[in-house]
C-alpha cells in the first residue's frame, strides 16, 4: 500500500466529518485548525486536541496492520483513540 504524501493527508482529514473508534466511540466536528486537528468525542462531549504533524509521523512510520492505541502513544499521548480512529477512517475512505 501506497502512503499518502502530507497534502493528500491534510486532504483526506478535511473530508473527514466523523470517526468511529474500534470500541464504537464516536467522534465528530473534525477539522484542521493550523497545525492541530480538533474534534469532540460525542460520549463526554469534550473537545480533543491532535497534532497534525505527529499523527503525519505515526501515520508514515507505523505500518497499518500495525496501528493501535499502544503503537500509537509515543506520538500522540492521550488521545490515542481518536487519533486511531482517524488514521483508521482515511485508510477506508478512497484518495480523491
Amino acid at each position: 500500500m501506497t502512503k499518502l504524501n502530507k497534502t493528500e493527508f491534510v486532504s483526506q482529514i478535511n473530508g473527514l466529518k466523523q470517526a468511529t473508534s474500534a470500541h464504537g466511540v464516536l467522534y465528530t466536528d473534525i477539522k484542521i485548525t493550523g497545525g492541530t486537528i480538533h474534534g469532540i468525542r460525542q460520549s463526554t462531549k469534550k473537545e480533543f486536541k491532535i497534532k497534525l504533524d505527529k499523527l503525519y509521523e505515526a501515520y508514515i512510520d507505523i505500518e497499518p496492520q500495525h496501528l493501535t492505541t499502544t503503537t500509537l502513544k509515543p506520538y500522540v499521548d492521550r488521545v490515542q483513540s481518536p487519533s486511531l480512529a482517524i488514521l483508521k477512517a482515511i485508510e477506508e475512505k478512497p484518495i480523491r
